[in-house]
């Protein structure tokens, strides 16, 4: 399927290869094809999905986690964000983004088939090879403000 905004990806590719002008050590982007490109970001959307953001989906029929109806406490504005109904917020945007770019510098990330303890090559040994995240960092920054808080096993929603 074709890369479509709103039914498989948050974002277009025109709009990645904008974000991606201003973006340092953005060549694993730059170098890829349109089709790569493509898949880079329908596939980060549906990482991204699969996570537990707070509030509720606007129409259960919708193809993606955004927009939905809710709240969450914004840390850089220090202040509750209420969801607007008809908008993705940008740091979904930009997760979506980042987690393109991840994709592409990590190839194999999506085949966890198996992972090394250790590995020697001649007199070189290297033990407790770590695997990238699926999720780096900087994704998970942006969108941690929006996940389901786990505290003390109760989950709840304040409507207005």
């Amino acid at each position: 399927m074709a890369l479509v905004k709103d039914t498989n990806s948050y974002v277009t590719r025109a709009s990645a290869d904008t974000y991606f002008e201003d973006r340092l050590d953005a060549s694993a982007w730059n170098d890829a094809t349109d089709a790569i490109k493509d898949q880079a970001l329908i596939t980060a959307t549906q990482l991204l999905d699969n996570q537990q953001f707070t509030g509720y989906m606007v129409a259960s029929d919708q193809a993606l986690a955004f927009p939905r109806v809710g709240e969450y406490f914004d840390p850089r504005v220090g202040a509750i964000v209420i969801f607007e109904s008809d908008v993705v917020p940008d740091r979904i945007i930009t997760a979506n983004y980042e987690m393109s770019l991840h994709l592409l510098n990590n190839s194999g990330l999506m085949d966890d088939t198996g992972t090394v303890r250790s590995l020697v090559v001649g007199d070189i040994e290297l033990e407790y090879i770590k695997n990238p995240s699926k999720i780096p960092n900087i994704v998970t920054q942006f969108i941690q403000p929006l996940l389901v808080q786990a505290s003390s096993g109760n989950m709840w929603f304040r409507a207005n």
